[in-house]
């Protein structure tokens, strides 16, 4: 009985260290099984950042050109802006030139009427006053040619 009862301890205690080892391997299973959905849920996590990585990516590459392009553009408008400006400058020296010209006409003319005013003013009082026909009267009687020609003989 004592072998009986020995051989009985063992295997209880087999049965015990096989129970603990079934419950240690449904634990590694269930640990196996959380690890294998981590893994998984870590995995699609990889995959779908990384794919959203790509699309900031591109979308970053897009808007950097954009702004190439926009640079240009505002490059080209700066340099229209200023070719402007300069065209302005040279239209506004242009017109102040032939404003000057124009005033120095206006003025000539101005001043042309004015002498030509003066002179008919004197006109008119040299013939009012009948002295115009006296004198062109005693021009007509005393004017003589200064060389007399003798008649033509043929």
């Amino acid at each position: 009985s004592v072998q009986l009862d020995s051989f009985t301890k063992v295997k209880e205690m087999i049965d015990k260290m096989h129970s603990e080892l079934q419950a240690q391997q449904a634990e590694e299973v269930k640990f196996k099984a959380y690890c294998e959905t981590e893994l998984n849920t870590n995995e699609k996590t990889t995959y779908e950042k990384s794919e959203h990585k790509k699309d900031l990516e591109a979308e970053i590459s897009r808007l950097e050109s954009l702004i190439a392009k926009l640079q240009e553009e505002i490059a080209a408008a700066k340099a229209q802006i200023a070719e402007t400006q300069v065209e302005i400058k040279k239209a506004s020296q242009a017109r102040e030139a032939e404003n000057a010209e124009f005033q120095t006409t206006v003025a000539d003319q101005r001043a042309t009427q004015s002498i030509l005013n003066k002179a008919l003013a004197k006109l008119k009082d040299f013939y009012q006053k009948n002295i115009g026909n006296k004198v062109s009267l005693l021009q007509k009687h005393s004017q003589e040619p200064p060389v007399k020609f003798n008649a033509y003989k043929t």
